[in-house]
């Protein structure tokens, strides 16, 4: 079976091939592949962590994931099984304030602000942030 490669959620998102799934620990900043039998590996990250990782989005084999807390994106390049990844940069922006997942439309990459530091009001604003897809 394989998955749409177009559909992201919080922490989760296919694997490049299509046959398992990504997840990401976010207290210790493991990436995880999950097959379809539910074997689980650790994705070689050498020697980077994806701490605070929550939103996933893979389009191809680059990875998008939010360190929600570190006000970031991690841009991963991953092999095509989705076991092996190297972070190729991390992006913020001022505008971030604790961003909690990721969607891509066009050239840009749209993240919700989840303000998990701001004290909720029923006149708490909330906000989504385009950037430029890195």
């Amino acid at each position: 079976m394989a998955l749409d490669r177009a559909c992201t959620e919080h922490g989760i998102t296919p694997t490049p091939d299509g046959r398992g799934l990504m997840v990401v620990q976010s207290n210790t900043g493991g990436l995880f592949r999950v097959d379809w039998s539910g074997a689980t590996r650790r994705v070689d990250l050498h020697g980077e962590s994806l701490r605070e990782g929550d939103g996933l989005l893979l389009r191809g084999r680059t990875l998008y994931a939010v360190q929600n807390r570190l006000n970031a994106v991690a841009v991963l390049r991953l092999n095509a099984a989705g076991t092996d990844g190297h972070v190729v940069r991390r992006v913020s922006d001022r505008r971030f304030d604790v961003p909690a997942t990721v969607a891509a439309f066009g050239s840009r990459l749209y993240l919700p602000n989840a303000r998990f530091d701001t004290s909720p009001t029923s006149t708490t604003p909330y906000t989504a942030v385009a950037i430029p897809r890195p």
